[in-house]
């Protein structure tokens, strides 16, 4: 969900208190009159050593980028009789060697699930999500992204799947295999600090949380 140019300007900015601190109350508008994301995205990726179950690694790589698609999946979500053209919450998790896509460009628009690159043979870094997810306030405390006002994607990849170097993640419709039936509902490529290597002794668990803050 872009940041789109609003009429109103409001010039001193609305605070809240968290603990010790002040923050910006979200969805208001700052001094330059756009108005603030009131969608939050994030992504959190966990890897385990598959005998223990240790953690190896958590990382959270930050927002991720709703398409077109995907802005008017959530639209269509919040009517009463209004059918979803794409199905995504019965779609699938992707984690990709590399990807196509980049933020610039146009890129809510030409994201698909074609523009990944490195699935595996048999497509392994595609898979559906966890049973019960999605969910909104998410209880799984290796989730550091949850909250009760998000809806969260969840898949935990087995020592057999998704076994390379994770460039990009997304969400795709149920199935997708190229651009043609792949559309996304989000997609993250990854900078080389942020790359997850993935092997066989290990499990990843990745996590899509897209928060909603009306105000």
């Amino acid at each position: 969900m872009a940041e789109q140019q609003d009429s109103k300007t409001v010039t001193t900015p609305v605070y809240y208190k968290e603990g010790e601190g002040w923050k910006v109350q979200p969805g208001y508008h700052d001094e330059t009159g756009r108005e603030k994301k009131r969608v939050r995205e994030t992504i959190i990726a966990v890897t385990k050593d598959a005998k223990t179950g240790r953690v190896l690694q958590v990382v959270d790589l930050g927002p991720n980028i709703v398409t077109d698609v995907g802005d008017r999946y959530y639209a269509q979500c919040g009517t009463r009789t209004e059918a979803v053209t794409h199905t995504f919450n019965i779609g699938n998790m992707v984690v990709a060697n590399g990807a196509t896509v980049t933020i610039a460009g146009g890129a809510k628009n030409t994201a698909t699930f074609g523009r990944f690159s490195g699935l595996g043979g048999t497509y392994t870094g595609r898979q559906s999500f966890t049973s019960g997810y999605p969910k909104t306030a998410d209880s799984d405390t290796d989730n550091t992204g949850r909250t009760i006002d998000a809806v969260t994607y969840k898949r935990v990849y087995s020592t057999s799947q998704a076994n390379y170097t994770i460039k990009a993640l997304g969400i795709c419709k149920n199935g997708a295999t190229t651009n043609s039936s792949g559309a996304l509902l989000s997609f993250k490529t990854l900078t080389s600090a942020q790359f997850i290597q993935k092997t066989g002794s290990m499990t990843l668990t990745v996590y899509i949380n897209h928060t909603f803050l009306g105000v």
